[in-house]
């Protein structure tokens, strides 16, 4: 907040600014004698109602607003609700964007998948911070990219824009984006809550027991809250049958009173809502990006006396205490957006996010060649994910091909083939010293989806055109979304048979040229490489056996074929480590219809799926290959001083015991002995990125705290740390043949004791 409007506060009187651009107000930090709680206070205060009501949604009407989206598209401008210039608040200003700022011209980082496979919430950090200057320079005040929903199944099409299928690694990567995001503006996490379906999203009704609830899908949320995320999204879903932007118990009890979180809850765009009244009761205190549902139901409430005046200053007092707290004054210059100190940082993400899953004798790095086949569709075009919500608009992209031309330049012969004609790209395989064959997945065959025949749908609480204008973008919007065709949406929209947009995979296997692509080309060169582009888990076994080396490439962002040129070449060793698991067979993990409207979620899904049924999985979570060996030894481990709270102490040693630096991630996870109730072998619970040197070995000191081990006891509504004998198990991945373990021992006289109250 301005100087001037803390003494306009002070002296009882108020500043007024003629309508300012969300860059050219600022929220600072006020005088000492008045604490941002006591600012909010007073500004609601001064609001007469129809303000405080304007404050709910949008600042656009739902027809006028409908035909900008579908017109100029979602990501062209930030998305606005309840300004406040008079008091010097912008108000809010959605931009979205898990894989970089989707307004134009914002640097495009490798997608969140990706990102998980670094296991470096450090550099995540670095990336949030990036994003939340660029969001800033570009008129945006709150940043709608922190993914944090769990990859229950790898067919879910938005798997790439999530962190993987594990809790604790998606409660550290994403606290470390919202802490960096909120060094310069307000992070919102998403979807809250169980939102891993896209087809069927908006119709689905997951039903969930309490303890996966609370011990699978609810932790990363909690700790988004407890490191001070300003907004929380609501899921399109139901759960146990009430939809979340309507559901109280979830957003009013389990978020606000039993979590303390004091942000402000919004509305998933549109349709994330049904019933205005309903929201409100629940504890929704905006709906986005249209005057739709609040605005057609708040105003009777509050004056029948549904709804009181309490709650709708509540939700004002929010949203204005989280623009004071996060909307720092600072010069945010357009010119840097894009600028290359922020790619390089898109680079060295791309760079550590790269798994090598296979390196049969030591083709990679590159050595001793003349000639490279680069073999491919996707290895000459740009791919970085999805063309949904979350497209990004970067000023350029380097392509694997691309990459490997200028790091190789002068040095080999490059020959490229689309791989189209498979008798042609064998004939450059035959030629080449080694090949280069990139495959996978790109925006047609997972992402977003929006059905058909949402007009359809939705036609009951849609509101009436207000003049002809408005009938014309009804008329477009039935055309296009009426289950017709897709008269009116911009170019970019991809229709398929039953929507936009691809959503949902069919399957988790590579499209069948590919794999016959792979079989020729294997054939004929025993130097090749596979290299796989895609979102999510993609199961290999009908042609792992086939090539010498396999690489996954992710969507590595605009800086992706720099980052795979250096790690082929050997300039610096691979060091990504999956975020799922890859499974030899889709019948070891968990059912998934993609049209479903009932699914069942419970305790088992991914590798702690593949543990419980015994089943080995082709490459298990937390693998990745390097270009040198680590070893693990003299593993100590010290339980807290205290049953009541308190951190686990883990110190190991790792040596680097071959001939060239490189990173390794060293892994943590505790496996229960002994427990009351049906649990996980073992779950990660800790983890530490670190560069070694060829030849040394360094000491590791993690603390993991008390909590990460607790279940949910359903009698007596706790999460609960069971007083037994645990395993910790240290190594570099989930089952690593060098692993080393030692016992943690929290027996005693209770059977359990109480971590915290839900």
């Amino acid at each position: 907040m301005t100087a001037d409007s803390v003494e306009a506060l002070e002296n009882d009187s108020a500043v007024v600014s003629p309508n300012p651009k969300p860059s050219e107000v600022s929220a600072v930090s006020a005088r000492p004698k008045l604490s941002d709680e006591q600012i909010a206070q007073a500004i609601v205060s001064r609001l007469n109602r129809a303000d405080k009501l304007a404050m709910r949604d949008g600042d656009i009407s739902f027809w006028p607003g409908l035909s900008d989206m579908m017109s100029s598209g979602y990501n062209s401008f930030p998305w606005s609700a309840g300004a406040l210039p008079e008091h010097h608040l912008p108000g809010i200003h959605f931009t979205d964007g898990s894989r970089g700022i989707v307004l134009k011209g914002a640097t495009t980082f490798p997608t969140t998948i990706a990102r998980a496979a670094t296991f470096d919430p450090e550099l995540e950090e670095r990336i949030g911070s990036v994003m939340g200057y660029e969001m800033r320079a570009l008129g945006g005040t709150l940043f709608g990219g922190v993914a944090l929903n769990l990859m229950r199944h790898p067919a879910w099409g938005r798997a790439q824009e999530s962190y993987g299928e594990d809790s604790y690694l998606i409660g550290e990567m994403g606290t470390a984006l919202i802490r960096g995001v909120q060094q310069h503006a307000m992070a919102c996490a998403k979807n809250f809550a169980l939102a891993s379906m896209e087809h069927s999203k908006l119709s689905l009704n997951v039903t969930v027991g309490k303890r996966a609830l609370h011990e699978i899908y609810l932790p990363h949320f909690r700790k988004a809250v407890d490191a001070g995320v300003a907004a929380v999204m609501t899921s399109y879903s139901s759960i146990n049958g009430e939809l979340c932007g309507h559901n109280k118990e979830l957003l009013s009890g389990l978020l606000k009173e039993d979590w303390g979180f004091e942000g402000f809850v919004l509305s998933d765009f549109i349709f994330g809502i049904r019933d205005g009244k309903a929201a409100a009761l629940a504890g929704l205190d905006l709906e986005m990006p249209f005057q739709l549902h609040f605005h057609q139901k708040l105003e009777d409430a509050l004056n029948t006396g549904e709804l009181d005046e309490t709650s709708l200053e509540d939700a004002c007092y929010r949203l204005i205490l989280q623009q004071l707290r996060h909307l720092h004054k600072g010069d945010y210059q357009k010119k840097l957006v894009g600028c290359s100190e922020f790619r390089k940082v898109a680079q060295e993400a791309a760079e550590k996010s790269i798994v090598l899953l296979k390196n049969d004798a030591g083709l990679l790095p590159f050595k001793d060649i003349k000639s490279l086949g680069v073999i491919g569709r996707l290895a000459s075009v740009a791919n970085t994910g999805d063309k949904g919500t979350s497209d990004t608009q970067p000023t350029h992209v380097i392509t694997p091909l691309a990459g490997l031309r200028t790091y190789y330049k002068h040095k080999l012969d490059i020959w490229q083939d689309r791989g189209q004609n498979i008798n042609k790209a064998v004939q450059i395989a035959k030629r080449a010293d080694a090949v280069v064959l990139v495959v996978g997945y790109d925006h047609l065959w997972e992402g977003e989806h929006v059905p058909s025949d949402l007009a359809a749908q939705f036609h009951q609480v849609l509101p009436q055109p207000r003049n002809r204008e408005e009938a014309q973008v009804a008329s477009q919007f039935l055309r296009a979304f009426g289950g017709g065709g897709s008269a009116g949406l911009p170019k970019a929209s991809q229709r398929t048979e039953d929507g936009y947009g691809a959503g949902d995979r069919e399957n988790l296997r590579l499209p069948p040229h590919d794999v016959e692509l792979i079989e020729k080309v294997c054939a004929v060169n025993s130097n090749c490489v596979v290299v796989v582009m895609g979102g999510g888990t993609i199961i290999m076994n009908e042609w792992q056996d086939k090539p010498a080396a396999i690489v996954l490439l992710w969507y590595p962002g605009m800086e992706g074929g720099t980052a795979l040129a250096r790690v082929l070449s050997g300039e610096i060793s691979p060091s990504g480590k999956l975020p799922f698991v890859i499974p030899r067979r889709e019948a070891d993990l968990p059912d998934f219809d993609r049209n479903a409207r009932k699914v069942i979620y419970d305790m088992w899904h991914g590798y702690r799926k593949l543990d419980w049924d015994g089943v080995t999985p082709a490459y298990p979570f937390g693998y990745g290959l390097s270009y040198t060996q680590f070893t693990y030894a003299d593993l100590l481990v010290t339980p807290p001083e205290t049953l009541q709270n308190g951190n686990i102490r883990v110190q190991f040693i790792v040596t680097n015991t071959g001939d060239r630096t490189a990173d390794e991630v060293a892994q943590v996870y505790i496996a229960p002995i002994g427990s009351s109730v049906e649990r996980a072998p073992r779950e990660l619970k800790g983890f530490k990125r670190l560069t070694i040197q060829a030849g040394e070995s360094i000491i590791t000191d993690l603390s993991i705290p008390l909590e990460e081990l607790a279940i949910f006891d359903t009698q007596s509504n706790q999460m609960v740390v069971e007083r037994i004998a645990y395993d910790v198990i240290v190594g570099g991945s989930s089952h690593d043949h060098n692993e080393i373990q030692a016992q943690l021992n929290l027996s005693g006289s209770a059977a359990k004791v109480s971590v915290v109250s839900v």
